[in-house]
């Protein structure tokens, strides 16, 4: 109940009983105060109740219809982690996996239930959550394991951070702290491009390079929109060509590919793994690689692997992680 709402019933129900007693002395006031109390405290705790129980239906990710709970209390992360705790929802269990990048403020209260993504049947069902969501790309069987546990909905695997906040905005009754949240990091935004301003970067182009298992990956703009929009870089002719196919989402590259990137003004390197920070090590030795601009000019600039992550509250992490590169 809201505090305006408490505060007129109470003295309402206040002045009903001062009138009732003619108030005639303290311990009849007293008394009616008690009571007023009483009253209000029984009546919030009728409405806290009525808005646990109640229910709505939710289309998520893979169209399935979901009776969930309006607001729900106790919820079980297993996807878009990022994404809840930027609307100010706690969690009550999330995995190794999804946690690994958060501190241990941010992580404080969250019972770990699992290393990898899909956490454990046992140690979800003793949260009691009343919501578990679950990432778009979870196998048939999983949904209805879980779904036998509480409501379960499914988010997109690999969507865009802001459409997957304002999904989460509506799955937790969050849509005005989602709105509230965007705006403010379109406010950053502008900040951010004002400090930068100096380098014309809108004028300079940009690739983002995976490693990940000795391979490299190249990854559709819009996974890394720090880079192509917050600080608004071109892309190169070999990516732009690449997205004409609006179903390409990203693409292995060979070492003989990299003389495509020589019209890069800088090169964005995430190295995800110990395997792959030796073969950058090869790469380095090679001459195809030293033979581009970006590297000549010492542009290169090895991201932390959390880049590659593209939850909201990353999204929000990296806005100032490139600019202090940038700088």
């Amino acid at each position: 109940m809201n505090k305006l709402r408490k505060s007129s019933l109470y003295f309402g129900l206040l002045l009903m009983a001062m009138v009732l007693v003619g108030c005639n002395s303290d311990d009849a006031k007293n008394a009616a105060a008690e009571k007023a109390e009483d009253i209000v405290e029984k009546e919030e705790a009728k409405v806290e109740a009525e808005n646990v129980s109640a229910t709505k239906m939710y289309t998520d990710a893979l169209s399935r219809e979901v009776e969930i709970p309006t607001n729900p209390q106790r919820v079980v992360a297993l996807w878009t982690v990022g994404e809840i705790l930027a609307l100010d929802v706690q969690p009550v269990g999330s995995t190794t996996q999804l946690l690994r990048f958060y501190t241990d403020e941010e992580k404080d209260g969250i019972e770990i239930v699992g290393d990898s993504v899909i956490g454990d049947y046992e140690k979800i069902l003793s949260l009691n959550p009343d919501l578990i969501v679950l990432y778009a790309l979870a196998k048939e069987e999983e949904i209805e394991q879980f779904s036998k546990i509480a409501p379960t909905v499914t988010t997109q695997f690999f969507g865009e951070p802001m459409e997957s906040l304002r999904d989460l905005g509506e799955i937790l009754n969050k849509q005005e702290e989602a709105e509230d949240w965007i705006k403010e990091y379109n406010r950053r935004v502008e900040v951010a491009r004002e400090e930068v301003k100096d380098l014309n970067l809108q004028d300079e182009k940009a690739v983002v390079i995976q490693l990940a298992l000795k391979n490299m990956y190249l990854y559709r703009s819009s996974t890394f929109p720090t880079i192509f929009d917050a600080y608004q870089f071109q892309l190169s002719s070999y990516q732009e060509k690449l997205q004409q196919d609006g179903n390409f989402a990203k693409e292995q590259l060979s070492i003989e590919i990299l003389p495509e990137f020589s019209d890069v003004d800088r090169i964005f390197l995430i190295v995800n793994d110990e395997d792959s920070k030796a073969a950058y090590e090869t790469l380095k030795d090679s001459t195809i690689w030293n033979n581009l601009p970006a590297v000549k000019n010492n542009q290169v600039y090895v991201m932390h692997n959390r880049f590659s992550i593209t939850d909201i509250t990353t999204l929000d992490w990296a806005l100032d992680e490139v600019k202090r590169l940038l700088k």
